[in-house]
C-alpha cells in the first residue's frame, strides 16, 4: 500500500500546478496535526478548523483557501453548512453531561452573501434546551464582520457509544 501511495503522490507532485501544491501542502500540515493528536478529525485537519467554546457560545473559523471553493472560487454552500452545524452541535454538545450527545436532526440556512475575505467564522448560541431535542441558532460572517449566512439548527439528545 504504501508504495502504491508513494507512486500516486509523486504522480501528483509532477502533474501539480502552484495553486495544487499550496493547497496539498497545507491539507498535510492539517494530516500532521490530526496525526499528533492537536485536531480530532480529518476534516478538521483538512479545513484547518479552530474552536473557541464557553458555556453559552461556539465559533468555529477556517481560513478561505481554494480547497474550499465551488467553480465560482467563492467558498462552496456546503462548507458553510458545515461550520454551522459544527458551531451549532459542538455547543449543544457541551450543555449536556458526559454520557449524552446529540445528533443533528434539523438544519435551516439562509445564504446572505458571498465571502471575499480570509477567513469564515461561524457562531452559534442556544436558542432552547430541551430534556431530548436543542434548537440553536447561528450565523457565518467573515473577517470583515459581513453577514454570509443564518441558521437555525435542531438536535436530538442520545446516550454517547462508547
Amino acid at each position: 500500500m504504501k508504495e502504491l501511495l508513494f507512486d500516486q503522490f509523486q504522480q501528483i507532485i509532477n502533474n501539480s500546478n502552484e495553486e495544487d501544491l499550496v493547497v496539498l501542502s497545507k491539507w498535510m500540515n492539517g494530516f500532521e496535526k490530526k496525526q499528533s493528536g492537536e485536531i480530532s478529525t480529518y476534516i478538521n485537519a483538512g479545513l484547518h478548523l479552530e474552536k473557541t467554546l464557553t458555556d453559552d457560545f461556539c465559533k468555529v473559523s477556517i481560513p478561505v483557501t481554494p480547497f474550499i471553493h465551488n467553480n465560482f472560487r467563492t467558498p462552496h454552500g456546503g462548507i458553510i453548512a458545515l461550520l454551522l452545524d459544527t458551531a451549532m452541535g459542538v455547543l449543544a454538545s457541551h450543555t449536556l453531561p458526559e454520557n449524552k450527545a446529540v445528533v443533528t436532526t434539523n438544519l435551516s440556512i439562509n445564504y446572505l452573501a458571498t465571502v471575499t475575505e480570509r477567513h469564515l467564522h461561524a457562531q452559534a448560541s442556544i436558542s432552547h434546551k430541551g430534556r431530548q431535542t436543542i434548537v440553536t441558532t447561528g450565523n457565518v460572517k467573515d473577517d470583515g464582520g459581513k453577514l454570509v449566512a443564518i441558521a437555525t439548527g435542531s438536535f436530538f439528545v442520545i446516550q454517547r457509544s462508547r
